[in-house]
């Protein structure tokens, strides 16, 4: 069962604009998600710091025992601030002397009136610094010097990335100060043009990120073209044949309509990679059904005599299991469908093919590969095709149907195809037609040269005037929507499987898609080798074109269910003299409004993603706010660092839950354990004690 998204159906232009008002919403929450992540970063780095200082504690250093202390190091400098008469010398191996009280640093005493001029130069100096300290305390604040006194103190110091981050309030306000910070060595740089410009390009880029990243998202509401169809006319519509000769004769026009147009398609969207007009392959859905190719396979008849090559000659195609919604069926829980055909060229020897008995007439052939209608033969030739003057391949076909009673064609028993599946048989006669190349091809061949004046190299035509015949084997499987069960198209609904209209719109989707029903109605130019012609020469044909043909009606067989079912959908015959509804009563007035397909002037935008971006821009705006707005947290912190955002109580609630099952667990599973060794312990102790004391 495949998950059913809530879609609005949009035309182009606004889509257009519901995007860009979801690119314009998330645009907008960049700087509260700035203010977000740097709340994390700096509370997750606050976190950590705390953590190794308590790490710290826990394992203190021990000092080198080489080198002083610190109390040792910390005296030495009070001492040396705190000497009043004496003096301090740096040596110039950098280590400090302090002369005692009274003596010159060599040694010599020093008079009372030399200690005492000391003492008053020192009073007057200390006298200075006073009042020097004053009249700075009294001069009065600048406006930056206040700004930087209300600015609130990071936790990391004012200088470096984390300062910086702590301190800025948006992405632009950090990069202007991270910029100035990385300058700060040389103050004339920093507002010098060349800075401005990296910050102003720093800024336009962030900007050009941000929006960047809105417009990925935003894109993402914009899911598809699909479109259902809102036909009120949907029904199964097939000609009745007592309708009158005028109404048969509209109907093979109309025939021949659907059927060319399932081969052009195949031609554009299956075969090609890239197809030269892309927007004709834009109609269904899907633009094509998968499907694989594997040559030298086994003759796929009764009797592998029959095929030209002998028992691994035969070419064969197979879709696999596919879902019904790859052709357009718009259900939750859709069933699935195998198409496979299996092609070869049949055998043209005796007692298959053999001269006509009438007259003395050398070229006239029937083919025996069962009888029709009052005949015992299937086909039959006369003449020497090469002689008639039109550069055409003629072509006959004749099919054995899903209801063998009522064919036209009974195949002989070695030609019969396996239970549930159909049989095509196409008689290929090449008329006259000259070749540059020769061609060894078993239903295409041209082997005779022949010479014209005035050209070195020879025209190569088909001197054999019997027609090649080509077979195929279609299969069509109908399967449940697990893929557990399959039944033939002519089977019943097993008794454990629900009928549904989306069943019957995948049914009679594929009751015209055959081998015979691809080539029924165009015949001749239907082949691909008929495109190769031109005033009578042919372009070298492939060696193996037999199965290029065999891939192009098999294409058109696909290409066929999935116009069928958009025939279904749409009512598309319900208007032509000459047809009736044949509808079955499950499905009848229920198959509209099951079938998808692509548009070229709507889009579908994704409800959930429309509705949920901008709650989502919205949802971050509001866990940018400080927590004390709500009343989260009441006290601020001692430190002085920013207030916690609303996003950072949740987030830090959270982890303080996981956190505590954490320790619960682990102090759980310690006690578990503890226990459980206890008790072994016990049970060897006993079991020791039984041991020394025998009965």
């Amino acid at each position: 069962m495949r998950r059913v998204e809530r879609q609005i159906l949009a035309t182009d232009f606004w889509s257009q604009w519901m995007t860009a008002f979801v690119a314009v919403c998330l645009t907008l929450t960049s700087p509260y998600v700035f203010k977000i992540a740097k709340s994390f970063l700096v509370w997750l780095i606050s976190l950590l710091n705390s953590l190794t200082k308590e790490w710290n504690n826990a394992h203190p250093a021990e000092p080198p025992s080489s080198s002083p202390s610190v109390a040792e190091s910390q005296t030495l400098l009070r001492q040396s601030h705190h000497v009043d008469y004496g003096t301090s010398q740096r040596p110039e191996n950098g280590t400090v002397s302090y002369t005692p009280h009274g003596q010159h640093p060599n040694g010599k005493s020093i008079s009372a009136e030399e200690g005492q001029s000391d003492n008053q130069r020192d009073t007057a100096s200390s006298a200075s610094e006073e009042r020097s300290s004053q009249m700075f305390a009294k001069t009065p604040a600048t406006k930056s010097d206040q700004d930087s006194e209300r600015r609130t103190p990071s936790v990391h110091g004012d200088e470096g990335p984390m300062g910086t981050l702590e301190q800025s309030q948006d992405s632009r306000e950090f990069a202007w100060k991270f910029v100035e910070s990385l300058l700060r060595g040389g103050a004339k740089q920093a507002d010098s043009p060349s800075t401005i410009m990296i910050v102003i390009t720093t800024v336009l880029f962030g900007l050009f990120v941000a929006q960047a990243i809105a417009g990925v998202f935003s894109a993402k509401i914009a899911s598809d073209r699909a479109g259902l169809s809102s036909s009120q006319h949907c029904g199964i519509w097939q000609f009745n044949e007592n309708a009158g000769g005028e109404a048969a004769d509209r109907d093979d026009l109309n025939n021949y309509q659907k059927e060319a147009r399932a081969s052009q398609y195949a031609r554009t969207c299956y075969n090609s990679p890239d197809p030269t007009d892309p927007l004709s392959c834009r109609v269904f859905y899907n633009q094509s059904i998968a499907y694989t190719t594997k040559t030298r396979q086994s003759c796929p008849f009764a009797s592998s005599e029959l095929c030209h090559d002998g028992l691994y000659s035969a070419i064969t195609f197979d879709t696999g299991y596919v879902d019904a919604s790859i052709i357009g069926i718009n259900s939750p829980i859709t069933h699935k469908f195998r198409r496979t055909t299996s092609c070869s060229p049949l055998n043209m020897s005796e007692p298959y093919v053999l001269p006509s008995s009438q007259g003395n007439n050398d070229t006239a052939y029937h083919y025996y590969y069962g009888p029709k209608d009052y005949t015992n033969y299937t086909f039959n030739t006369s003449g020497r095709p090469f002689e008639w003057l039109v550069p055409v391949y003629s072509v006959g076909t004749y099919l054995s149907s899903l209801y063998p009673g009522s064919d036209y064609w009974q195949p002989i028993p070695e030609l019969k195809p396996p239970t549930n599946s159909t049989l095509t048989i196409i008689f290929v006669s090449s008329m006259h037609i000259y070749h540059v190349k020769p061609s060894f091809d078993p239903i295409f061949p041209a082997k005779e040269p022949r010479y014209f004046e005035g050209f070195r190299e020879p025209y190569y035509y088909n001197a054999d005037p019997r027609a090649r015949a080509l077979a195929c084997v279609d299969t069509s499987e109908l399967c449940s929507p697990e893929g557990t069960t399959c039944w033939s198209m002519t089977s019943p609904l097993p008794p454990d499987i629900q009928s549904s209209p989306e069943y019957w719109l995948m049914k009679w989707s594929l009751e015209n898609s055959n081998t015979y029903d691809s080539i029924k109605w165009r015949l001749g130019t239907a082949l691909l080798a008929q495109e190769s012609i031109s005033q009578s020469v042919s372009i070298p044909l492939s060696p193996y074109q037999w199965q290029l043909e065999a891939s192009q009606l098999f294409a058109t067989s696909l290409a066929r269910i999935q116009y069928d079912a958009w025939k279904i959908a749409t009512g598309e015959d319900r208007e032509r003299p000459g047809y009736v509804e044949v509808t079955p009563d499950e499905a009848k007035g229920r198959l509209c409004r099951l079938y998808k397909f692509k548009s070229s002037d709507y889009t579908n935008i994704n409800l959930a993603a429309f509705v949920g971006l901008p709650l989502l821009a919205i949802t971050i705006f509001v866990l940018s706010w400080d927590a004390s707005v709500v009343g989260l947290v009441t006290k601020k912190d001692e430190r002085g660092a920013s207030e916690p955002l609303i996003i950072d109580v949740i987030v830090r609630f959270i982890f303080y839950i996981l956190l505590a099952l954490i320790v619960g667990m682990y102090t759980g599973i310690t006690t578990l354990f503890r226990k459980m060794g206890h008790y072994i312990k016990d049970r060897r102790s006993r079991t020791g004690a039984i041991d020394s004391n025998p009965p």
